[in-house]
């Protein structure tokens, strides 16, 4: 090759270098650029609002309760024992059955005592008439002395002889009555209403008297008791409450959620040093023998009813530096801060300072919520307050 064409051929390599390169520093210039037009011609990003749920302040008539555990007890309990060694010959109920009081349960062999009872009567009639004999032969020397007939010695014979056949007259009766009630013994009855639980001993077996087993045991359920424990700091409201009339007591089943209403009718005379609370007690109707002994129930003990209260959803309360506050919604649908004084109780808030009636507070989506900020009040509102306002004790 010549030297010329060597020229030529370095010369078309270099111009195409040249152009490649300018080509691609125009690209890249106005890749770089196009971000900042783009940001420049963007709209501003508008602030997003929150989902809350809110409620409003409301006045009612709020009772203040406690939640307690409680168990339920018979309102009377009777094991029911022979009185006499003797063998039962006939029953006459089942187990489980629901008995009256007077009702006969066990018949016991009497055979023995009638012997007894049937000699008794024979002796009373024998002693009926040698006292009959003893006082004619008394009233006849007593007229005989005034006519110096009889002795002194034999007035007073007859008088003693008369007093012995008194005595043994009344003896006689007096154990004739004992045979009778140990007869009335042989009918073993039932000494309250309730229901019999399960037969010890049945016909044939031999019993003894005041035997430790007993022979059936009674419980009366109608009425029935319900026992729990009441916390120290609630004495004060008890006894309150008592002073004014009957304590209202409500007692539930949490498997069916069957609820009976009764009264308190009695408190212990002593606090408990241990657990710090005294023993309360409360009566039901129970009819329908909805309450069983040995049962747990929940109850709730009212103490007192807070006229025209102003009440919130307990779950709107926030704290910080001891201060309890809510947010409302103000008229702008943003949140306002407010500090409040409001008695908490169970999931209801009783507010004494720091709202007014119909203020909406924010109950629900409180973990986005900041002061000033935009609400959005989309979702549904929850009651204003609970059915009652019940403090849970420990």
């Amino acid at each position: 090759m010549s030297q010329n064409s060597t020229r030529w051929s370095l010369a078309v390599v270099a111009a195409l270098l040249l152009a490649g390169g300018g080509y691609w520093w125009v690209n890249q210039k106005s890749a770089n650029s196009t971000p900042a037009v783009a940001v420049s011609k963007a709209a501003p990003a508008k602030p997003s609002s929150v989902l809350v749920m809110v409620a409003p302040a409301a006045r009612r008539d709020v009772p203040v309760s406690v939640k307690l555990a409680a168990t339920v007890y018979a309102n009377a309990t009777v094991m029911v024992k022979s009185r006499l060694d003797s063998q039962i010959v006939a029953v006459h109920f089942e187990d489980g059955d629901k008995v009256k009081q007077g009702d006969l349960l066990f018949e016991l062999d009497n055979r023995a005592l009638k012997a007894q009872r049937a000699e008794l009567q024979a002796n009373l009639q024998r002693d009926a008439v040698q006292l009959k004999n003893a006082k004619l032969q008394y009233e006849r020397s007593k007229k005989l002395i005034a006519q110096g007939f009889v002795t002194n010695e034999k007035l007073d014979q007859d008088k003693t002889t008369f007093e012995a056949q008194e005595a043994s007259l009344a003896a006689t009766k007096a154990t004739l009555e004992n045979i009778d009630v140990q007869m009335d013994y042989t009918l073993v009855r039932a000494p309250i209403s309730g229901r019999a639980g399960t037969i010890t001993v049945t016909a044939g077996n031999t019993v003894k008297a005041n035997d430790t087993t007993g022979l059936v045991t009674i419980n009366q359920i109608d009425p029935i008791l319900v026992q729990f424990s009441v916390p120290q700091r609630y004495y004060d409201g008890v006894r309150a409450a008592m002073a004014r009339g009957k304590l209202g007591v409500n007692a539930t089943r949490a498997e069916t959620g069957v609820t009976l209403s009764g009264n308190l009718e009695y408190i212990d005379n002593a606090i408990d040093l241990g657990t710090g609370t005294f023993v309360a007690r409360a009566r039901f109707d129970n009819p329908d023998e909805k309450l069983w002994p040995g049962m747990f129930v929940d109850v709730v003990l009212t103490l007192d009813t807070l006229k025209d209260a102003l009440v919130i959803p307990g779950a709107a309360l926030q704290g910080k530096d001891g201060k309890t506050f809510v947010y409302i919604v103000n008229a702008a649908q943003k949140a306002e801060k407010r500090v409040i004084t409001a008695r908490l109780l169970e999931d209801n808030a009783v507010v004494e300072s720091g709202l007014q009636p119909e203020d909406k507070v924010v109950v629900d989506g409180l973990l986005r919520v900041t002061e000033g900020a935009a609400l959005d009040i989309t979702m549904p509102k929850v009651p204003e307050v609970a059915d009652d306002t019940t403090a849970k004790a420990p």
